[in-house]
Order: C-alpha cells, then sequence, then structure tokens
C-alpha cells in the first residue's frame, strides 16, 4: 500500500520500468473484512506493517466508508486506481463483507512504534481495524515523535 516506504522491497514491475501509480498516489483505499463498524469520516488511521517491520510506520485521515460490499465489480468500481490489490486478491476478500475505506495518507510516522512499544501501552498486535482510545492514540503519537505542526488531534 506504501510503495514508497524507505525499506519496502522492490516489486518485480518497477524492476521493468513501471511506475506503481496506486502505491504512490496520497489518495488510496483500504480493504478488509472487519466487524468494526465504528470507523467514519475524518478518523485517523494509523498503518501497522504486520508482514515486515512490526511497527506503526504511516498516519492517514478517512475520506470515506463504504461497508459491506459483497461483488467484485462493485469494489474494483470503487477502489479503481486507489489500491495495490489485484482483482484475484477482491475476489478473495468479497467471499466475505467487506469494507472500502478510502483515505488520505498524510506522512510516515518520524518514529515508527514498534510491537513491543505497543505492547507495553497494553495493545496487541493489530490484525485488522482496531479503535484506540484517546489516551493511547495520544502515546503513540507521543513515540512517534508527531507534535503539534502536523495538527493531528
Amino acid at each position: 500500500m506504501f510503495v514508497d516506504y524507505p525499506t519496502r522491497q522492490t516489486k518485480l514491475p518497477e524492476y521493468r520500468g513501471q511506475f506503481i501509480v496506486e502505491g504512490n498516489a496520497i489518495k488510496k483505499a483500504y480493504l478488509c473484512n472487519s466487524h468494526n463498524r465504528s470507523i467514519s469520516k475524518g478518523d485517523i488511521m494509523l498503518f501497522y506493517r504486520s508482514e515486515d517491520r512490526q511497527e506503526v510506520t504511516a498516519l492517514g485521515v478517512v475520506e470515506s466508508v463504504r461497508l459491506y460490499l459483497r461483488r467484485v465489480e462493485e469494489v474494483a468500481k470503487v477502489v479503481e486506481k486507489r489500491t495495490v490489490y489485484s482483482i484475484k486478491e477482491i475476489t478473495d476478500m468479497v467471499r466475505q463483507p467487506t469494507i472500502v475505506l478510502h483515505f488520505n495518507w498524510h506522512f510516515y510516522l518520524p518514529h515508527p512504534v514498534t510491537l513491543e512499544e505497543l505492547q507495553s501501552m497494553g495493545i496487541s498486535a493489530p490484525q485488522t481495524l482496531s479503535r484506540l482510545s484517546e489516551a493511547e492514540y495520544l502515546e503513540i503519537r507521543r513515540r512517534a515523535g508527531i507534535d503539534e505542526r502536523f495538527g493531528v488531534n
């Protein structure tokens, strides 16, 4: 989703000179099968890299929410050039009701917050959409080095 992250592995199409538009965009789409319905426009999204870094690395703000879509064509049309998911991945995902979140990516955290730090705060490894308390968010913000210059509260 964040193809320009400094330590990510380069994908094969990039070696052939192809530009990954979806991953380099500011406006992105996130798809999931969460049962969480509490996310809405204007919510802050923190992104946890589970496969490689095990860190919270990026911040975005929700632009719109589409709940429980079930048709591949509908999801593909809604996400268009805002996601790096392939049609096969979308097809697999819509076997269960799918949530599509359009969001604006704002920045990478100056100091990513590790899984160990999250656990020390009583937060388990995020698996899907998870709601944080205001106190938890403020602590992550402090540890990540996000100050008032960013204006994200």
